[in-house]
């Protein structure tokens, strides 16, 4: 892992705007080389390689989206829509967003919240494109491991708030690890190492995103797993059940 001298001196989002790069720069080799098997193949199989153009496609959608969500925020360009949210249903609908996704390295999703958990304050198109994104690198993460264990999004509530996020299994990431891929990010090919190989650009998205909501990206465990979570603080506002 080695820090580029002319990335040293950039600012915080020309850092994640390199990230990012580097990111999409293995989906567009792929898209490129089905593309090519998908005109010399038999019809069905053509069907299949187009398939998968397709899913890669939209998740690297996903992640420019979430990526210029962040800018214009950033930016004072979009203001938030703060509202109550029920994290079930998030988590139900990030799950979906991420499912042609995970199909395609054969990693399968498992939804976990606890009862009756109150809404949070938050605006809800940004958190959920901050756990989509998060969801990417963990199916990346999970795809390189011999066990292949499904990627768990899971909500439960603590003393702090409702601890929303991403699980899989990662026993080397800590607090210390994340520290260090944040002040590494766009300098560093592998800033996350612990976690997954390559830019790992979902998790400096997310952490962007969050920090709008004025919410922080932390490394959580949870049911023996490890990951990646926010806490969020429940909405005050009374709820029509």
């Amino acid at each position: 892992m080695r820090a580029s001298g002319q990335s040293a001196g950039l600012g915080e989002q020309e850092r994640l705007f390199l990230c990012l790069v580097e990111q999409l720069a293995r989906p567009f080799l792929q898209v490129a080389r089905l593309s090519e098997l998908a005109g010399t193949d038999d019809p069905l199989m053509a069907a299949e390689h187009w398939q998968l153009v397709q899913a890669i496609a939209n998740s690297s959608l996903q992640l420019v989206e979430s990526y210029a969500l962040s800018l214009r925020l950033h930016g004072s360009v979009t203001a938030l829509n703060l509202e109550p949210v029920t994290v079930s249903s998030l988590l139900y609908d990030t799950a979906q967003a991420l499912q042609p996704y995970a199909r395609q390295y054969a990693i399968g999703l498992e939804l976990e919240t606890g009862p009756k958990m109150q809404p949070v304050l938050a605006d809800r198109s940004v958190l959920q494109s901050a756990l989509t994104a998060l969801g990417q690198v963990f199916v990346l993460s999970q795809a390189e491991t011999e066990e292949r264990v499904p990627v768990r999004l899971a909500a439960h509530r603590s003393r702090y708030g409702v601890v929303a996020g991403l699980y899989g299994q990662a026993p080397g990431l800590g607090a210390d690890s994340l520290r260090r891929a944040q002040q590494l990010a766009g300098k560093a090919r592998q800033p996350l190492q612990r976690l997954v190989s390559g830019p790992a650009a979902g998790v400096f998205v997310a952490d962007s995103l969050l920090q709008t909501l004025s919410a922080k990206l932390h490394v959580a465990r949870y049911r023996n797993l490890t990951g990646l979570a926010t806490t969020l603080q429940p909405s005050q506002q009374l709820q029509l059940i």
